[in-house]
């Protein structure tokens, strides 16, 4: 995109409460993990399926621990976004679980203490609520990922690089 892009992350997380019944063998979770697997392998990026019997019952303190890092700049929040995800799919760490979470981010090099402080306030809760509901009333989002450009293109859901390439030289050309 020659520099013309820029990204605006919004939390959204898929349950705003806990689901103990959330499981990931035999379900649509598996079915979309294995096409994920798939479209990324090209790529090098590697999938692994959930082995665990204790499947993320939400997303929230992933979501909180990111909108708390991204208070120590641009670059923090990056490396901690990737770990995350790099964590939950192909470590298989649980992203429902605050100390899982923390160990992701002490391992993306972010300063403890102040992240500590700013996740234990539960401020980070209302950025990330109040972002769901912005997509949610505002734009109408209603799965991840959405991807919306600035002439209002989207692509919804899982779909090829080409697709979302498709849309975002759409949105540049105005």
């Amino acid at each position: 995109m020659g520099g013309r892009l820029s990204v605006n992350w919004k939390a959204f997380p898929l349950r705003p409460t806990p689901d103990p019944s959330v499981t990931f063998k035999g379900t649509y979770r598996e079915e979309a993990w294995k096409r994920c697997a798939a479209m990324a392998e090209p790529d090098g990026i590697v999938f692994t399926m959930w082995s665990r019997n204790d499947y993320p019952t939400w997303s929230l303190p992933a979501l909180e621990a990111a909108k708390c890092v991204a208070l120590q700049g641009e670059e923090a929040f990056r490396r901690l976004h990737l770990r995350l995800y790099e964590a939950f799919f192909t470590r298989g760490v649980n992203i429902s679980v605050p100390e899982e979470v923390s160990q992701v981010v002490r391992e993306s090099g972010a300063d403890m203490t102040r992240f500590l402080a700013d996740y234990e306030s539960g401020k980070a809760r209302d950025r990330v609520l109040h972002d769901y509901e912005e997509a949610v009333t505002r734009e109408g989002v209603r799965a991840i990922p959405t991807i919306i450009g600035d002439g209002g293109q989207r692509v919804v859901g899982l779909v090829s690089a080409v697709e979302y390439r498709r849309m975002l030289e759409a949105s540049a050309d105005g």
